[in-house]
């Protein structure tokens, strides 16, 4: 890849607490993200206040950095205004922008705040030239792409707009495409979308077949992947030409943050100056491994997704290989190291038997106690369990590099700060003069008239010592320059308090830009319903298969909607077919798909930048509930991109729907059966099965039906398409046939029926009983008449209908 020169994108670091902020500040971090205790996707981070986050903005501004605040997750009905408001107040601090996941917030914030900078979040999954398009449309900046991006991709995607493009450089990845992922609100109540994601996909998974026959795999943790490092590859990705490269992290500790941030900061650098001789050394790789490590992968911006860029053996921290177990004798264990350990570290033994962990707490050579091993050496340690000899060892701490890391953030020596550099006059007869000056920034302060001294003239090391005493301030010390009469008197405690003015008003100065944001405090008004009211909700069947289709409409059903790849000259003879288009949809396979989409009426869309061109061309358009629409605001995002229809998020409580659906813009519609779908990924489950001939198409592990069976015993259906793309669902169906009276008074206008596993007789009986359900329900059945009927399914879930995902 050719090589842009000079072009410098920001790099951008995790903050999940005040002390994370100045570990990223004080280790060069252009700007920071970080998030509140609410409305914010990491809440199981420390967080700010809003006290600490005033003083949190104005310190990273002081230092040139930038502040993202993020208020990255869905938001429910009765949250709207409480969000707004939020918003109006961190504007109103000094923000230089806001991430936002919501559509809905995002629409209301540019029509009552509209000079706030709106991010938006990779949880809106941008992967595609129009999705961008409409998100610059839909008033953002900057946006967030999805992980699942090859360079190539990137660059094309960053040359079609005027946005920002922001991607992520290192850190975790999820294996499922960001906002697309219920698993953990499906199983557990802990919505991702909320920020509390419980990460199912690090648990221990045995891939299935439809006999319950066990797949052979290479470990038991099929869904976790390992970590994104672009740290060799940063010369390819200045060359895209994005904006900023992003660091996942705000979970982690400060020390991860200093040290990641380091690292990427100089080597960042390095790549700007020389992009052609740029290398990475081998302390470098080994200081990100012992930062957090699960093994690294560049993913899917060089195209992988294979079985390479999984960690199946292992969820977390593997550390780095330090060596092996050598003689094992009187509780005291030795190891052959190839890597220096020191008393502190952390080391992982990995036995026969499984891993132990243990604290180095004394060191051996030679019968003589060392506060460090070299390299080379096969010191002695108290490990306190039973190893054998070949054992390999990891260290999971570094106890010296730890200790390294917290001195960038801990030290107040005036190592770190914002450089300033002071110009003093003391001239007899004239007023003290000391000017500030940080960069382009100068202000200067005057103090009283200088006399002549009556004993000793002060000196100009004096002067500088005095000045330069800048403990307990921001700044750090450049130079001191001084205009001095040589019978000049002067008393210290003039200079301090002169020299504590200018740094006052420097700081005055270097904040000011953010001066006079005063909070308007926005009222939030619903949307404003314009729909008729429905008696008796639509049935609506969604089905891969024609002949399922056919048996519905028979059995009641007012229309079906068609998925996946099955034949569509036989589906566009169905009456009322709607075709589902695929929602992952990148640049180059746009073309097909709106050629598919032009043969039917009407369709279904989970990609946000297909909505337009389709509504456009005169064919309605259905959003799809991976949308996210949880609120009557963002159903109005999406009627205004050109949506006639929205299936709502399936995470929503039955109260939440019937708030939408009263003042929702243009019909809505709910699941009310079927295998909801948690996860979509890139990477197909069926490869950790042995070779793969990567021929998709034409894959015969697909003609079987597998599951992912979890330690409880619970089973997921895993269905791998023809682009090699993976759907899980949740291992029991939904039924919300006990709900059905607070369906039809929630007022939505559509149910659906969702069929991947059903043979078209099963199908037709669930329908008919949804048919003769929702009738009853109409003709005042009571509701605890309801609560009595049977499950369609011996286990089944209602989801979050009577709980909701807080």
């Amino acid at each position: 890849m050719s090589h842009k020169t000079h072009w410098r994108p920001e790099l951008l670091a995790p903050v999940g607490d005040p002390t994370s902020l100045r570990a990223a500040i004080n280790n060069g971090a252009d700007a920071v993200y970080l998030g509140l205790d609410r409305f914010n996707a990491r809440l199981g981070a420390q967080n700010f206040s809003a006290e600490e986050l005033s003083e949190a903005i104005d310190l990273a501004h002081l230092h040139g950095v930038r502040v993202y605040i993020t208020a990255n997750v869905v938001i429910l009905p009765d949250e709207m205004a409480s969000a707004l408001a939020l918003v109006d107040e961190i504007w109103s601090m000094g923000a230089d922008a806001i991430i936002v996941q919501d559509l809905g917030l995002a629409s209301v914030i540019k029509s009552e705040l509209e000079d706030v900078r709106l991010h938006a979040s990779t949880q809106i999954g941008a992967h595609n030239t129009p999705t961008i398009a409409e998100l610059g449309r839909a008033g953002f900046s900057r946006v967030t792409l999805a992980r699942e991006m090859a360079l190539g991709q990137v660059s094309r995607l960053v040359a079609s707009t005027d946005l920002e493009v922001e991607i992520f450089a290192h850190g975790a990845l999820c294996v499922c495409y960001s906002g697309q992922c219920l698993m953990s609100s499906m199983i557990g109540g802990r919505s991702a979308n909320r920020g509390r994601c419980a990460q199912p996909c690090r648990l221990t998974y045995q891939l299935e077949d439809a006999k319950s026959r066990k797949a052979r795999s290479p470990g038991a943790h099929l869904l976790s992947t390992k970590d994104l490092s672009t740290i060799e590859m940063l010369p390819d990705l200045i060359a895209t030409g994005v904006s900023s490269l992003k660091i996942e992290g705000r979970m982690k500790a400060p020390e991860y943050v200093a040290l990641v941030t380091g690292v990427y900061r100089r080597a960042l650098d390095r790549a700007i100056a020389d992009p052609e001789g740029f290398e990475v050394s081998a302390a470098e790789k080994s200081i990100l491994a012992e930062a957090f490590s699960r093994g690294f992968s560049s993913a899917y911006l060089t195209g992988i997704r294979d079985n390479t860029m999984m960690s199946f053996t292992r969820p977390n921290n593997r550390g780095i290989p330090i060596g092996r177990v050598g003689q094992v004798r009187a509780g005291r264990t030795q190891i052959k190291l190839d890597v220096a350990m020191d008393i502190g570290d952390t080391v992982e033994v990995w036995t026969g038997r499984g891993r132990h962990v243990a604290k180095i707490g004394s060191i051996e050579i030679a019968g003589q106690q060392a506060t460090t091993a070299p390299a080379g050496s096969s010191p002695f340690v108290d490990i306190g369990a039973s190893v054998s000899q070949g054992d390999r060892v990891f260290r999971v701490v570094n106890a010296a590099l730890q200790r390294a890391a917290r001195r960038t953030f801990t030290k107040t020596d005036g190592t770190f700060g914002p450089l300033v550099d002071f110009r003093v006059k003391a001239l007899t007869g004239h007023p003290l003069h000391v000017s500030a000056t940080h960069g382009s920034i100068e202000v200067a302060v005057e103090g009283p008239v200088v006399e002549r001294a009556r004993t000793k003239p002060i000196t100009p090391a004096e002067i500088t010592e005095h000045v330069g005493r800048l403990g307990g301030t921001p700044f750090r010390l450049g130079s001191v320059s001084v205009d001095l009469s040589a019978e000049a008197g002067l008393g210290y405690s003039a200079l301090h308090r002169v020299r504590r003015e200018a740094l006052d008003a420097l700081k005055v100065s270097l904040l000011k830009p953010w001066e006079g944001r005063q909070r308007i405090f926005p009222a939030v008004l619903n949307p404003s319903r314009t729909r008729p009211k429905s008696d008796v909700p639509q049935i609506v069947v969604w089905t891969t298969s024609p002949t399922v289709a056919k048996a519905c409409l028979q059995a009641g059903a007012n229309r079906v909607i068609m998925a996946g790849t099955q034949d569509h000259a036989v589906t566009r003879q169905i009456s009322s077919a709607a075709l589902e288009l695929p929602r992952i949809a990148h640049d180059e396979e746009i073309a097909d798909i709106l050629d598919l989409a032009a043969e039917y009426p009407s369709v279904v869309a989970g990609n946000l930048g297909l909505i337009p061109i389709l509504s456009q061309r005169s064919v309605s358009v259905e959003a799809h509930w991976s949308l996210n629409a949880t609120n009557a605001h963002s159903v109005a995002a999406l009627a205004k991109s050109g949506a006639s229809f929205a299936w709502l998020s399936p995470e929503l409580s039955g109260r939440q729907i019937a708030s939408i659906a009263h003042n929702a813009t243009i019909p809505v519609g709910i699941s009310v059966y079927g295998y909801q779908e948690v996860m979509i990924t890139e990477h197909c489950v069926l490869m950790s099965i042995g070779d793969c001939s990567k021929r998709c198409h034409s894959c015969r592990r697909r003609e079987e039906r597998y599951f992912l069976k979890d330690a409880k015993g619970y089973s997921f259906p895993a269905i791998t398409d023809a682009t090699g793309r993976t759907r899980i669902y949740n291992s029991v169906p939904l039924d919300l046939t006990r709900a059905i009276p607070e369906i039809i008074q929630a007022g939505v206008d559509a149910v659906r029926l969702d069929f991947i596993h059903e043979n078209a007789q099963r199908a037709e009986r669930i329908t008919a009983h949804f048919r003769e359900m929702l009738i009853e329900g109409f003709s005042g059945r009571s509701k605890a008449h309801a609560s009595k009927l049977p499950h369609l399914a011996e286990n089944s879930t209602s989801g979050q209908f009577f709980r909701g995902i807080g």
